[in-house]
């Protein structure tokens, strides 16, 4: 028996040597996992019937299901400042004695043998952070069930290094005159409110909040606002003409895929196609990879009919897969990047508000994805004017235009946000609601796109405190609160679920 597992040990070394190398760690842009199988996974087996899973056979099938990842196998006594430096994640396979090679500091998967003796600190290694544990049947010995999803359990979360590898390599850009306030929701208050004579204070702790950032995810921040923008002469020739084709052709689009339109009209439409277009070249100019844009005009100085609200845009941008954020809260563009990479599914960001009676939590802004699932399918919309548009009535100049999405009804929602000063998640479920059907012209009420779902209201209004993390949630279609609670280890986060 110890014959053969040697032999399957020189197999797969001899594999992975051939393929490449073994400790090179350099396989393009892909995700490149430290694999290390210290045991062969089944121990004292004489069943003539079972067929246990070798370890080439197992490293070929996560190969086969983990497309753009390289395990590159080796040992557990290998240098750790090596796997560091050239590893984005550690996955081990078996019991083990010497707990080094879980302890990078990377994040880590441990994966237990069953029905191996237990030789894994799971109380350790569940107090450490950044080590998640899985189990795999080795035996074949599970009905075909449990063992498929044992093994679709550990490819999704081996994928969750690939989604903290590409946020290691993203970038945000932030478009806003206003100093960013992630910094100061639950961390100093006290410099929330200073006068315009200490704003100096206030960006020293906005880039200090930048470099946390890039430390936590490896995720850089730039932030620009007008100046940068009405400087740009390519954004203001588009600005300026009136008979701008790619802009026009655009909110006909717009048009013609809602399912109407009302208090707005078409020329605020072509504006917000506009502010699109600024929005594709400034992150072609700045290389970023998501966006969050705050400002409400392209101009310096804007007059009523000047202003303009990017939510059309964000949706667009959507349905690409790219992210696209109203505001600049930095912790909610995370959140939106992790879902987006994770779950390959838009969020919608929003103001939230619980209402305990219909046990119901409602997040709203003026604009919301139109692809909730990801794919083709499509939550209806109607194009509307801006619920902050600052001058009465409806239908004219300066209104702006925004979508009211028509959210389905239940349909599970993770409703979550990040928290990088805290290392925190907050996270809770639910099931989509009509609003429609619970409250009088709720179309007339606050923002525009408005998802209303069932929860435990009374729990996750216990957990409210803006001071701490402010009053913007992230809703992603799906029940994805285990996998959220696996990235929180995997980054080294404390999860919070608000509705226990």
């Amino acid at each position: 028996m110890c014959m053969k597992k040697t032999a399957t040990w020189i197999l797969v070394c001899v594999l992975v040597l051939a393929s490449g190398g073994l400790l090179e760690g350099k396989v393009g842009e892909n995700t490149k996992i430290y694999t290390v199988f210290i045991s062969g996974g089944v121990q004292h087996l004489e069943s003539k019937v079972l067929k246990p899973t070798t370890n080439e056979e197992l490293l070929h099938k996560l190969r086969s299901e983990c497309d753009a990842i390289d395990f590159v196998v080796g040992s557990s006594d290998q240098r750790i400042e090596h796997i560091q430096e050239n590893f984005d994640g550690v996955l081990t396979f078996g019991g083990m004695s010497n707990y080094a090679i879980a302890l990078t500091g990377l994040p880590t998967i441990v994966v237990y043998n069953f029905p191996e003796f237990l030789h894994i600190p799971h109380a350790l290694f569940l107090s450490k952070g950044k080590i998640l544990t899985a189990c795999l049947d080795r035996a074949n010995t599970c009905s075909a069930s449990i063992s498929s999803r044992m093994f679709v359990d550990l490819v999704e979360k081996i994928k969750l290094i690939q989604v903290l590898k590409k946020m290691k390599e993203s970038r945000i850009l932030l478009v806003t005159d206003s100093v960013v306030a992630d910094y100061f929701a639950g961390h100093r208050r006290d410099l929330h409110y200073v006068s315009e004579g200490d704003i100096r204070l206030k960006k020293d702790y906005e880039e200090i909040f930048f470099d946390i950032v890039e430390k936590s995810l490896g995720t850089k921040v730039t932030k620009i606002g007008i100046e940068e923008v009405s400087s740009n002469e390519q954004i203001q020739n588009i600005w300026l003409d009136e008979n701008e084709r790619e802009a026009e052709e655009i909110a006909k689009m717009w048009i013609a895929e809602a399912k109407g339109m009302k208090d707005t009209i078409e020329s605020e439409v072509v504006k917000s196609a506009k502010m699109y277009l600024a929005m594709e070249i400034l992150m072609e100019k700045y290389n970023a990879t998501a966006i969050a844009t705050h400002i409400r005009s392209l101009v310096k100085n804007p007059r009523r009919e000047d202003r303009v609200w990017p939510s059309l845009g964000n949706s667009e941008l959507q349905k690409r897969g790219i992210v696209g954020c109203c505001q600049a809260h930095t912790n909610v563009v995370l959140t939106h990047m992790l879902a987006q990479y994770a779950f390959g599914r838009p969020s919608m960001m929003g103001d939230y508000i619980v209402e305990p009676f219909s046990d119901v939590i409602i997040v709203m802004h003026c604009g919301a994805p139109w692809n909730p699932y990801g794919d083709d399918r499509r939550a209806p919309y109607i194009i509307r004017d801006h619920a902050e548009r600052g001058i009465s009535g409806h239908s004219k100049p300066g209104v702006g235009a925004c979508s009211q999405v028509l959210f389905p009804v239940n349909e599970p929602v993770t409703i979550w946000r990040i928290d990088v000063l805290r290392k925190e998640i907050l996270v809770h479920t639910g099931t989509t609601v009509s609003g429609y059907s619970l409250y009088k012209d709720f179309a007339y009420l606050m923002c525009r796109s408005k998802l209303v779902a069932k929860v435990n209201a009374k729990k996750v209004q216990s957990h409210a405190y803006q001071d701490n993390w402010g009053v913007h949630k992230t809703v992603t279609f799906g029940d994805h609160r285990e996998r959220v609670k696996d990235l929180a280890t995997l980054m080294g986060y404390e999860v919070i679920e608000e509705d226990k």
